[in-house]
């Protein structure tokens, strides 16, 4: 009984355990509406007009071209985003101008969150 007993919690610990691993949500992805949604809801504070609005959430919302970043080393991959992110800040300027660019710019997190290479210690 005592063994039993043992072997149910040492289940549910297991259990419990790969449970807390999985990120909220199950790990999906946003599809293209969430993240519209999400640009919208975060660009609100800025009382941007329809057309002002429109435009910052399509420039946002492009994606590099992914293709060929898995042959780069981290280097290149990080000099190829930062060339991104600089012509889309450019196009935002255009877009918006150069104050309410700014302002979108800094209301937009990173995407990258900081992280700095591997999980090597």
């Amino acid at each position: 009984m005592k063994k039993l007993l043992a072997m149910i919690a040492i289940i549910l610990v297991a259990s419990f355990n790969t449970i807390m691993a999985q990120p909220p949500g199950g790990g999906q992805r946003q599809t293209p509406e969430e993240r519209k949604a999400m640009l919208i809801e975060r660009l609100k504070p800025l009382n941007l007009t329809a057309v002002q609005q429109d435009s910052a959430v399509v420039i946002l919302s492009e994606r590099p071209a992914m293709g060929n970043f898995q042959d780069m080393t981290p280097e290149q991959r990080q000099d190829a985003m930062k060339t991104f992110t600089e012509a889309r800040n450019k196009r935002l300027e255009n877009a918006l101008g150069a104050d309410l660019a700014k302002k979108v710019i800094e209301t937009i997190p990173a995407r990258g969150g900081g992280r700095q290479g591997g999980g090597a210690n």
